[in-house]
């Protein structure tokens, strides 16, 4: 029961161990004398492991005698005797208790900062500049959590960074967080007023076209090259009507216009590309065994504490994690904490067959090829061709992706 628990360390309590003789004529004489032992363990070769409240300990010898056995007490154990060493360590015991009030008292302050970006990456800011505006109103290494007004905080960080649509602050134990949220950028048409052109950003076979603002230049089913203008911000005045019983009209020209042209073109367009693999694949298999090195590095001079110099084994996968004590201030602690991780790896090898290694060769081309794509693309088709024999250990593979995107870029119009 835990209330029995709590009383037999409360208490104090031994643990025994009984060899030899008869461990069983051990307990019996032990129940006759309403002796109490718990948790009692037979061991493999006889002889049993238990437990003893300590205010019985003067029958152990008695028990002992008439039974035939050994007893050994292996361990004592409760607050009685958790006490007795404490005071012999009354120096392990105060240091320990400065340790604790000294970390609670150092986490009562703000030691690392960091400048966490909400959602998408910073794009105009920097976290350096996040940083010096924080430092302006207040916020830097050393200061105590207590006396910073959060909201207050915030909103003064927020006057500083107009490019800032929101600021957060908030703590997680010695380290403070600043999340940022930047204001969205204009789109490029409106940023820009002048008058301008779309070209064709790439070749391709016009899909779909929609003119909002100046005069198409292509049609549905076209080839167009790069370059080529497909929504020209030029429009051009109709010709001049001529009336009945051929007399020049009296009507005046009408002028050229410059506009910004807007509109969307949808072309399909294909990437192609080449890709070899060997067919005798190499790869490594983890053996589960490691090891650690652990290191202490001061002032640039590494010191080893536990774990082999170099690695251990002939294949392995080598991983490190460094652990620097925080900066107070301007001052940083030039001591890190080197854990390098060896694990052992095996090497293997595999022959691949002619289809195994085209099908392989055309996966990965077509990822390469994909990662490249710009966004909106949507991929229509793909097609893989070997160009390889098949008694051949490299082979090759040509690829191509076909896609339907906007291929229009928008061109400032030069002159007037």
């Amino acid at each position: 029961m835990p209330w029995r628990s709590i009383m037999n360390n409360l208490e104090g309590y031994l643990l025994l161990e009984v060899r030899g003789g008869d461990p069983e004529k051990f307990l019996n004489e032990a129940l006759a004398a309403n002796i109490t032992l718990w948790d009692i363990v037979f061991n493999k070769d006889g002889g049993i492991q238990a437990k003893m409240r300590v205010d019985e300990i003067h029958a152990l010898r008695s028990l002992a005698h008439r039974s035939g056995c050994r007893v050994r007490i292996v361990d004592k154990r409760g607050w009685p005797f958790y006490g007795r060493r404490l005071r012999r360590r009354q120096v392990l015991v105060a240091g320990s208790l400065f340790f604790l009030l000294a970390v609670y008292f150092l986490s009562t302050f703000v030691w690392v900062i960091h400048v966490r970006p909400e959602g998408e990456p910073l794009k105009v800011l920097t976290p350096e500049q996040v940083l010096a505006a924080a430092r302006a109103e207040g916020l830097q290494p050393g200061i105590r959590k207590s006396a910073i007004d959060v909201r207050v905080l915030e909103e003064g960080i927020e006057r500083r960074l107009p490019q800032a649509a929101w600021i957060g602050i908030r703590f997680r134990g010695t380290l403070a967080e600043i999340a940022v949220v930047e204001k969205a950028a204009a789109p490029p048409e409106e940023r820009e007023t002048g008058p301008a052109s779309i070209v064709a950003a790439k070749d391709g076979v016009i899909k779909d076209i929609l003119v909002i603002d100046g005069e198409g230049r292509v049609k549905v089913g076209d080839t167009v090259r790069r370059g080529e203008i497909l929504i020209s911000g030029l429009i051009l005045p109709p010709g001049p009507e001529q009336p009945q019983g051929g007399a020049p009209s009296s009507q005046p020209l009408q002028e050229p216009r410059l506009v910004r042209a807007r509109g969307e073109v949808k072309a399909r367009v294909w990437y192609e590309g080449e890709k070899s693999v060997e067919r005798r694949r190499i790869f490594t298999v983890p053996t589960g065994r490691h090891q650690e090195t652990i290191t202490v590095q001061i002032v640039g001079r590494r010191y080893i504490i536990k774990g082999p110099e170099g690695p251990p084994y002939a294949h392995y996968h080598r991983e490190n994690k460094v652990v620097a004590l925080p900066s107070w201030r301007n001052f940083i602690v030039p001591v890190e904490l080197i854990i390098t991780t060896y694990s052992e790896v095996q090497i293997n090898s595999r022959q691949l067959s002619y289809e195994e290694a085209v099908r392989t060769a055309g996966e990965e081309i077509l990822a390469e090829l994909k990662r490249k794509l710009p966004p909106g693309a949507v991929v229509t088709g793909e097609k893989i061709i070997p160009i390889s024999k098949p008694e051949e250990e490299t082979v090759r593979v040509r690829a191509w992706i076909e896609t339907e995107e906007d291929i229009g870029q928008v061109v400032p119009l030069g002159g007037g």
